[in-house]
């Protein structure tokens, strides 16, 4: 089994308001620092795989702050998922190509989802359409990406989201592992009661 990790970068509200909005739902969670309007979340239920706990997460901070929200979740290094929502709207899903993800075991060769205008237009109006498309919808075989994490650090880069968001979930981070770019008290968290 490949590296699993699901968290949610919002544009718009400060970390410390982020994790007090966490901590009123009572949740366990880390919040990275803001930079740039900027902020991930690695919510500790949302990163076990069930992508129902993942979205309900985005839907409410998203509606709550009236920002977006890009919730990301990564199975077994082969499968990229992403929801967009703004103002608890869900606006865009996306789904990556797969080859052995698929519950019949026939996998799916094809990306479905995905609205490229509106990442650009929520997160980076310099991203052209194009420059999303090349990385949402080319074939693992013909982009290098044989990883769902390279096609989110891709989406990443382009998009100017946090790089700290790629690669890890609540999991990693509750386990000591750091993105290169944070260290564990740059991190806010807030416990479950």
């Amino acid at each position: 089994m490949g590296t699993t990790y699901a968290n949610i970068t919002l544009k718009g509200p400060k970390a410390q308001d982020i994790l007090q909005e966490l901590g009123n739902q009572g949740r366990s969670a880390f919040v990275s620092p803001t930079e740039d309007d900027l902020t991930t979340v690695y919510e500790m239920d949302s990163d076990e795989g069930d992508s129902k706990v993942l979205t309900d997460l985005a839907e409410d901070l998203s509606g709550y702050f009236g920002c977006p929200a890009l919730a990301v979740q990564t199975l077994d290094e082969e499968l990229l998922n992403y929801w967009l929502y703004l103002d608890g709207e869900l606006l865009d899903t996306y789904k990556s190509p797969s080859q052995s993800l698929d519950p019949e075991g026939k996998g799916n060769p094809k990306s479905q989802g995905g609205k490229p205008e509106l990442l650009a237009q929520l997160f980076n109006t310099d991203a052209t359409r194009e420059e999303i498309v090349d990385i949402l919808h080319c074939p693992d075989q013909d982009c290098s990406f044989s990883l769902a994490v390279d096609r989110h650090l891709s989406l990443v880069e382009l998009l100017g989201l946090p790089m700290c968001s790629v690669g890890f979930g609540f999991c990693d981070l509750d386990s000591g592992e750091y993105p290169e770019d944070l260290d564990e008290e740059d991190l806010l968290r807030v416990d479950e009661d």
